[in-house]
């Protein structure tokens, strides 16, 4: 069974935008790649588009998920189903089937003779039920008109095809050894194999009818296993299918096939790119304006002693940086200097609150104050001081390459763990209470025999800070939409303790689910050393103690962190109850991070145990956006067998996260994070841990904050 989820949560991001150009972007095919209607193309889509499809002909329906990685790099994941697959007896089974495709543009279309190229991959993580090889050619001859071909092996091989020229090579290459088993497994030796290689092809044309594409191809998929079944209602008459689609806006199609001579296929897709915001983005007031100080100002620093004045000047900061969403939360001055720590509330972009706080410094401190230090908190916990100087300011403002300028002449440096003593004004506001009431919608994908079930539940989330760093939070969710009947003891597709694969029950039934119930202490021990102590209820399905320590300084790009947990199994049905399943375990890791400044790419290695007791390591790989977008993979391989493991033979998952300041025209940090993993195995499982370091602090290192720095001035 496989969980998607959304909710909301904060994220920044990195690196710069792209302009989509004419002609329109390419379209996608029924396996949710850049392609025809059935066979892949050489076209690629604009860096970074994010799309997920749903297709369905005969007895096999298909839901993708498209993400361009690099310019000429596509990575496609497919949860597939189909119908009487194969020769079983059983006229009802049906097939669940995961899948991965990767596609490599060799070459970019370019002037009259030259076509875009590219070799693809399906199925190279799967069970080989997709497994193919191809090497395709697209050419647009005209504005509109855009002509396909290629060879391809595996299944673009099964029909209508010639001797691979491989077999010549060695008797090897004409034998394609496919197990349809656990899946997981690379298909790296049955590559190019086979005794066969098949042609394929088609034309597009996007018509003078706005938004209406017209397609036609042949196909080398003979569809053999499909129509095997005793009681398959599929049957492959003709190579040709063609099709019509239908933008129905920038990001939504709607297309409709006759496929294989015998059946109506539909696809249904929905596509965005961080770069191309849904709504316009409004910026909002400007910051307060920069002017210089009087060269005969008085810059005596005799206000420092006089109480009253503070007083009213830390209130008129406090209630200036609030209008734009920003929480004065400690203040130290001396005659020349000030440092003020904020928590941004609102604004998207961390140096854009950064700046607005310099222009309020700028226009209320006394004219003595030359040196600005602003330290952002995050949950209480000091990130990175910026220092910038009040002449570099009034000198930079209003000018050209101020953006550029000002970066050069400021200061980042890792935050002191506490606020510098003396002259000081910290927030009096203990206990601070709050709290939020979330929609919160997620997918269940191919568990058991209800391959789609979605579900909306309402949660509750709520907190309590009782100093810096020092908090308690509960998160509680109650069903509201969908299914939520109680699955009994389901059984895992390994031999490992079941740690994940009774999710199901743990969210079952339409009581209240106390998610999580904590206590946190988040805390600095230098410059560049976090710490997090967490105990309670940490996550639905366990409780006990967590313990954290990343070093990060914020001159480099890289991070250590390392994290130690005990925990035992909840009750399903009891809030505060650990009886029923009767399983503890010491699980933690050792992690490095790494931002690359390579298009926004950065990765996590972490190795150590797992909650089902397994060794192992993981690599997560993510790519972030300025505007706070983000998508990710990860995969994780245990001491483990694939037996003991089950479907997949190793973890793996996609993550997502949008920010929702990409599709409303007013500030806000939140976001909708997805999480797309299975949940019917049990190895390689991470305790889900909130307030973890890394994800808090990265923002705010000098590589993330320089690429960003020009929202400074906003």
């Amino acid at each position: 069974m496989l969980a998607l989820a959304a909710a909301a949560s904060i994220a920044p991001g990195t690196t710069a935008p792209a302009q989509e150009t004419a002609p329109p972007r390419p379209s996608l095919n029924l396996y949710g790649a850049t392609g025809l209607i059935d066979m892949p193309s050489a076209e690629a889509q604009p860096d970074a588009q994010v799309s997920a499809s749903y297709s369905q002909f005969g007895n096999t329906s298909r839901r993708n998920f498209t993400f361009q990685l690099l310019p000429r790099i596509s990575a496609t994941l497919r949860y597939a189903s189909i119908k009487d697959w194969g020769n079983s007896d059983d006229p009802e089974y049906k097939l669940f089937d995961r899948s991965l495709d990767v596609q490599f543009q060799l070459l970019k279309e370019r002037g009259t003779w030259q076509p875009s190229v590219a070799l693809g991959f399906r199925d190279v993580l799967g069970t080989g039920v997709y497994s193919a090889e191809y090497l395709v050619a697209s050419k647009t001859i005209a504005r509109d008109f855009t002509v396909t071909g290629g060879i391809g092996w595996g299944r673009l091989a099964s029909v209508g095809g010639v001797t691979n020229p491989f077999c010549s090579m060695s008797d090897s290459f004409c034998e394609r050894k496919i197990d349809y088993d656990e899946g997981g497994t690379p298909t790296f030796d049955a590559m190019f194999h086979g005794e066969d290689m098949g042609f394929f092809g088609g034309v597009e044309w996007r018509t003078p009818i706005d938004k209406l594409t017209l397609k036609a191809e042949i196909s080398s998929d003979a569809y053999t296993r499909e129509q095997a079944g005793p009681e398959a209602d599929f049957e492959r008459k003709s190579p040709i299918n063609v099709g019509a689609e239908y933008r129905l806006t920038p990001g939504i199609t709607l297309g409709g096939y006759y496929m294989y001579g015998s059946t109506v296929g539909i696809n249904v897709v929905v596509s965005g790119n961080p770069y191309k915001p849904l709504t316009p983005q409004n910026l909002g007031t400007g910051p307060v304006p920069i002017n210089p100080r009087p060269a005969n100002a008085n810059r005596s620093g005799a206000w420092v002693n006089d109480q009253g004045a503070k007083a009213t000047l830390t209130e008129a900061v406090a209630k200036a940086l609030n209008a734009d969403g920003i929480t004065l939360d400690a203040m130290s001055y001396t005659a020349d200097a000030v440092e003020v720590r904020i928590i941004n509330r609102q604004i998207s972009q961390d140096p854009k609150a950064i700046g607005r706080t310099a222009a309020v410094l700028a226009a209320a401190m006394p004219y003595s104050v030359e040196r600005f230090s602003i330290t952002p908190l995050q949950n209480g916990l000091p990130t990175t001081t910026v220092t910038v100087q009040r002449t570099d300011l009034e000198a930079q403002a209003n000018r050209p390459f101020a953006g550029v300028q000002s970066w050069e002449t400021t200061q980042i440096e890792g935050a002191l763990p506490v606020l510098a003593q003396g002259q000081s004004w910290r927030r009096d506001v203990y206990p601070l209470w709050s709290w939020a009431f979330i929609p919160l919608p997620t997918v269940q994908i191919f568990g058991g025999n209800d391959g789609f079930r979605p579900q909306l539940t309402l949660q509750f989330r709520g907190s309590v800070s009782l100093s810096p760093g020092l908090s308690a939070s509960a998160m509680v969710r109650q069903p509201l939409l969908g299914e939520f009947s109680d699955p009994g003891d389901t059984e895992s597709s390994g031999n490992l303790p079941q740690v994940r694969s009774q999710s199901k029950r743990y969210y079952s039934g339409w009581d209240p689910k106390l998610i999580r119930l904590t206590g946190d202490y988040l805390f600095k021990l230098n410059r560049d050393t976090y710490g997090r102590v967490s105990a309670g209820l940490l996550e639905r399905a366990f409780g006990g103690v967590s313990g954290e320590v990343l070093w990060k300084p914020v001159e480099q790009s890289w991070g250590l962190g390392a994290e130690l947990n005990y925990v035992a199994q909840r009750d399903p049905y009891s809030p505060f109850g650990f009886g029923y399943y009767d399983y503890q375990v010491a699980t933690g890791h050792a992690s490095v991070y790494w931002d690359t400044g390579w298009y926004g790419i950065e990765t996590q290695l972490s190795a150590g145990r797992y909650l089902a007791g397994d060794w192992g390591a993981t690599l997560a790989v993510s790519r972030r956006f300025a505007n706070g977008w983000a998508v990710g993979a990860y995969a994780t391989k245990t001491d483990v067998s694939a037996e003991d493991f089950g479907e997949g033979s190793f973890a793996k998952g996609l993550t997502l996260s949008i920010p929702l300041r990409w599709s409303t025209p007013f500030e806000t940090r939140q976001t909708i994070d997805g999480n797309l993993t299975s949940l019917a195995n049990n190895g390689g499982a991470f305790l889900n841990i909130q307030n973890r370091l890394y994800p808090m602090v990265r923002e705010y290192d000098r590589n993330r904050l320089e690429r960003n720095w020009g929202a400074f001035w906003q």
